[in-house]
């Protein structure tokens, strides 16, 4: 009689369906195989296009801002800072509603793929910290 039982996985992260185990890490619609995952490495989306947006008109609202300060008029300056502090607070609103997407990345079997994409910085962090302890690094 042999004394040998399967040893259990050990689950590093088991939430809002992604599974992290010793063994894989899986998620509603791919699974993987930890000993075959190379490379992790992670990366950040680029900035919504109303940031975007919002860099550019104020950068422009400065530039208009330093001619108002030149004709010494202060209506004319009163409304270029108007539109300085609404393009600023506009430009916050979005950075804060859509944030950077977070992606968490490594070579699968010689294919670079995609583990994880999100905006939740929090939920990407215990997440990359649970594929780190799964493969030991």
């Amino acid at each position: 009689m042999s004394s040998y039982a399967p040893q259990r996985p050990i689950i590093h992260f088991n939430q809002h369906g992604i599974l992290v185990t010793d063994r894989i890490f899986a998620t509603d619609s791919v699974r993987y195989e930890i000993a075959e995952l190379t490379r992790p490495t992670h990366g950040t989306g680029a900035l919504h296009p109303g940031v975007r947006a919002c860099i550019a008109v104020g950068i422009a609202n400065v530039v208009v801002l330093g001619a108002a300060a030149t004709t010494g008029s202060v209506p004319v300056i009163l409304v270029a800072l108007s539109a300085l502090l609404i393009t600023w607070i506009v430009g916050l609103v979005y950075a804060r509603r859509w944030p950077r997407q977070h992606m968490l990345l490594a070579d699968y079997r010689g294919t670079r793929v995609t583990l994880l994409r999100t905006r939740d910085a929090d939920l990407f962090g215990r997440v990359s910290r649970a594929l780190r302890r799964s493969c030991g690094l």
